[in-house]
């Protein structure tokens, strides 16, 4: 074998085909890296979506609070359950077509006596001859369709001094719903976002028009039986990332499942997995393009440089040849060959690698970011779900987890804590007299008061219209009785102004202790309750203490 050739086959050998192996597994490192890249993408922005489904449905809870906690309405719905007056119908009607001003989202309100029996209603709504209110006990937020259009509905009994007076059902638009269903951003061509829940036989039912089936809303369903679809998985409270799973249309996708506990609602975004692994190959398809070349050159190169080694010999071997056959004697060619072309060679194989890392530390700083704002975004959503927004305060939706959490701490280790409810004397005369602006000036300034003149340990929401709690864990009886008449004369020395007048408020307070043995919250709950009720009905501006034998 000539010296040239086995330069040619060593080279290969060695250089090209270790490279070759090289670029291969490089290749398939990529693939499975670019997979766990969608996976984990698809994973975050379904944990969005469920945090931003969660923050609707809370504001609407929210908004149905607000309706609720008029007193107007109560009395006037008692008023009516007691005479069926004309007076007190035209009054309801006011109320509710009031509350139903400046709220978006909102559709109609309903109102309902004691028996569940049908009222009066804004307009738009759709009449129930009586509400059967057994069936949002469980889940009093629910999704209905009315007319072909899918609602969010909500149910809240009505309580006056501790009676029940009727409900009010309250109808929203789901647009927020429809909003990020048609905002495919991040989920390919192929991607959607899938919502259902339950229906009367326990399957899946599509609560949303679907982007491959428009009408699917409360028609298309997915049989419970059919364990290994998406939206069952989430139904099924799984949250979990799904590869070549078959979705309602029985296409093979790769699947991010959520589950609403809160509301028994799946979430899934999905991508075909044609898709998914169109996007692997076409990477693919670089890199091999990439790596057939490296090898091409790497064979050009290796024969050039055999025939660039090589050559001086031959060259010498010719010259002995002519000298041995003829008997000439000269001086055998000058070798004018040097080794810079591979040295240039080497430079040009350095400058490509350093293109490959630049490449990939790129896509990382792009996968870093993304990261970043994902992160700000949930952030965000969390301290949403958590505030008021008018106040600054936690709101209902915390202050109930943290109540939750304080009871059995204290059940645990028989911790006393105190539960206080404060409610702003007529507030609504507030509201009436100067404005709601001004209302709403005197409700952040009791929410900073409460703030400043609570410990660190103290934890202050809002939990209604114009009613405020504290809880106040680790404390005495005594020392906190006198703390809520200090604060409570402090509040009535804060002073407003509208209109050039100049006014004062009072509140009034209901404090409940947590005595052994609780373990409901409810209990807790009706007691500060009652106990406010106690202080407004003597005279208001006073804190009352929730005492077992007055209420027994």
């Amino acid at each position: 074998m000539k010296l040239k050739h086995l330069l040619i086959a060593t080279f290969i050998l060695v250089t090209a085909f270790p490279l070759f192996i090289g670029l291969y597994s490089l290749n398939s490192y990529t693939g499975v890296q670019y997979r766990e890249q969608v996976k984990s993408h698809l994973s975050a922005i379904s944990q969005i979506a469920k945090l931003r489904i969660l923050a609707g449905v809370e504001r609407a809870n929210d908004n149905v609070a607000q309706i609720a906690s008029r007193t107007q309405l109560r009395r006037s719905l008692a008023q009516w359950n007691d005479t069926r007056s004309d007076l007190a119908l035209v009054q309801i009607t006011r109320i509710i077509n009031d509350a139903a001003l400046d709220r978006s989202y909102l559709k109609s309100i309903g109102v309902f006596d004691q028996r569940g029996q049908f009222v009066t209603a804004t307009n738009g709504f759709e009449r129930l001859d009586n509400l059967v209110s057994a069936q949002f006990e469980d889940r009093p937020v629910r999704l209905e369709q009315h007319r072909g259009v899918v609602q969010l509905s909500r149910v809240a009994p009505l309580l006056l001094d501790g009676r029940l007076t009727g409900y009010v059902k309250v109808d929203f638009s789901t647009q927020f719903l429809n909003q990020l269903v048609r905002d495919r951003t991040g989920l390919g061509q192929t991607g959607e976002w899938l919502i259902a829940m339950h229906n009367s036989n326990g399957d899946a039912l599509f609560a949303t028009p679907l982007k491959y089936d428009p009408k699917a809303a409360f028609t298309r369903t997915v049989p419970f039986t059919q364990g290994t679809v998406p939206i069952i998985q989430a139904l099924s409270g799984n949250e979990l990332v799904l590869e070549e799973a078959p979705d309602y249309r029985d296409v093979p996708v790769l699947a991010s499942t959520r589950y609403i506990e809160q509301l028994d609602w799946g979430l899934v975004a999905k991508i075909d997995e044609s898709e998914v692994n169109a996007m692997v190959y076409a990477n693919r398809s670089v890199i091999y393009a990439a790596q057939l070349g490296i090898v091409f050159l790497a064979v050009i190169v290796g024969v050039g440089l055999s025939t660039y080694i090589s050559q001086p010999i031959e060259n010498l071997k010719s010259h002995i040849e002519k000298v041995t056959h003829d008997g000439e004697l000269s001086d055998p060619p000058r070798v004018t060959h040097g080794w810079q072309e591979v040295r240039e060679l080497t430079a040009h194989f350095s400058y490509m690698m350093h293109s490959l890392k630049s490449l990939n530390e790129n896509l990382q700083d792009r996968i870093d970011e993304r990261t970043a704002e994902l992160t700000k975004a949930n952030a965000l959503l969390e301290k949403t779900a958590n505030q008021d927004p008018l106040t600054g305060l936690f709101n209902r939706r915390f202050f109930t987890l943290r109540f939750e959490q304080e009871l059995d701490r204290s059940s645990r280790y028989g911790c006393l804590f105190a539960l206080v409810l404060l409610d702003i004397d007529h507030f609504k005369q507030i509201n009436d007299q100067w404005g709601h602006d001004i209302g709403d000036e005197v409700l952040k300034e009791v929410a900073r008061f409460l703030l400043v003149s609570s410990r660190s340990s103290d934890m202050v929401a809002r939990i209604g219209g114009e009613e405020f709690c504290i809880l106040i864990p680790e404390c005495e009886q005594d020392q906190v009785a006198i703390y809520l008449e200090r604060l409570r004369c402090d509040l009535t020395e804060l002073n407003f102004t509208a209109k050039d007048t100049r006014f004062t408020i009072s509140a009034s307070f209901g404090v409940a202790f947590y005595q052994p043995g609780v373990r409901s919250g409810k209990v807790m709950l009706k007691q500060a309750d009652d106990a406010l009720y106690d202080a407004k009905r003597t005279g208001r501006n006073r804190v009352c203490v929730y005492q077992e034998q007055h209420h027994t």
